[in-house]
């Protein structure tokens, strides 16, 4: 019994090696927001600030919903890149290794907000790919306990929804960026909770070895 425990632990510890994704914290992640996550605001302003370790991506995808859902979003541009308050540090695949590396310029990306129809719970999403390939996604929530303001004669919230390339879609690439902007790569990684069929078809094989080994260990202890 000791025996075929020390199989079926030997071997989950491989199913959990094999299944476990590699490090995505590689680039052009969010280095910090203003308003930062769950704080609260108190006076209306005209837009919200992400700043990210790299130049956001030009197909990356932002909005800003009111307590209701409701989009008071309308767009984005790059601001000036500054540096950092603190340094960021994040893992860099370098001859097969995953290495830290830390990061000192933030570059932001600057959504307007149209109105604040409402108090309560404010929410940012994100979603871009870095420079690497690798998904970048996330939300910031805050609590806006501000000033009632009323939308901008003809207002509408926008439908936009973010890029196929940006969800791991088949799309054709998009026109490329002047200057010294980031592209989306054609070949961007699908969610990385979202495992391919080899990882599930490695995880039934250890599966199999698991009760294998324990079957024989079994046979042999009742000769």
């Amino acid at each position: 019994m000791r025996m075929s425990r020390k199989i079926v632990a030997v071997l989950a510890a491989v199913a959990v090696a094999v299944l476990l994704p590699s490090p995505a914290q590689a680039h052009g992640q969010l280095a910090f927001s203003d308003p930062v996550d769950r704080s609260t605001l108190t006076e209306p302003r005209e837009s919200v600030r992400l700043v990210f370790t790299e130049k956001p991506n030009p197909a990356a995808y932002f909005t800003v919903k009111a307590p209701d859902g409701t989009r008071v979003d309308h767009g984005w541009s790059g601001g000036e890149p500054k540096p950092l308050p603190s340094p960021v540090q994040e893992l860099t695949l370098r001859d097969g290794n995953w290495e830290p590396q830390l990061y000192k310029t933030g570059f932001p990306a600057v959504i307007p907000v149209s109105h604040w129809p409402q108090t309560g719970v404010y929410t940012i999403t994100y979603l871009s790919v870095a420079s690497d390939s690798d998904r970048v996604s996330g939300e910031i929530r805050f609590d806006y306990q501000g000033k009632i303001t009323a939308a901008p004669a003809g207002w509408q919230p926008p439908t936009n929804q973010p890029d196929p390339l940006l969800l791991g879609q088949t799309a054709p690439p998009p026109p490329a960026a002047s200057g010294n902007s980031i592209t989306v790569s054609a070949t961007a990684p699908a969610e990385p909770d979202s495992p391919t069929w080899p990882y599930w078809a490695l995880a039934g094989l250890v599966a199999a070895l698991a009760v294998g080994g324990v079957l024989v260990h079994r046979r042999r202890t009742a000769r």
